[in-house]
């Protein structure tokens, strides 16, 4: 796996406890488009195909507790 940027370490997170891109975009200040141009980068640095599949590799991969409430 490829090192994940500080940024999409954070967009990953906020990924995998379900945000939309607008509402990834509006809590970091940038644009929906943005947004789904990290979560495409993401994806490929980790092999999967959809968001659900991020998630899960954030879990597996330690990025994410999967039991730690917002």
């Amino acid at each position: 796996m490829e090192k994940l940027s500080p940024r999409e370490r954070e967009i990953i997170q906020m990924v995998a406890v379900g945000m939309s891109n607008q509402a990834i975009g509006e809590r970091l200040y940038i644009s929906d488009k943005t947004v789904k141009n990290y979560v495409t980068s993401i994806r490929r640095k980790l092999g999967v195909e959809n968001r659900i599949q991020v998630a899960l590799a954030a879990i597996k991969c330690g990025l994410v507790d999967p039991n730690a409430a917002d």
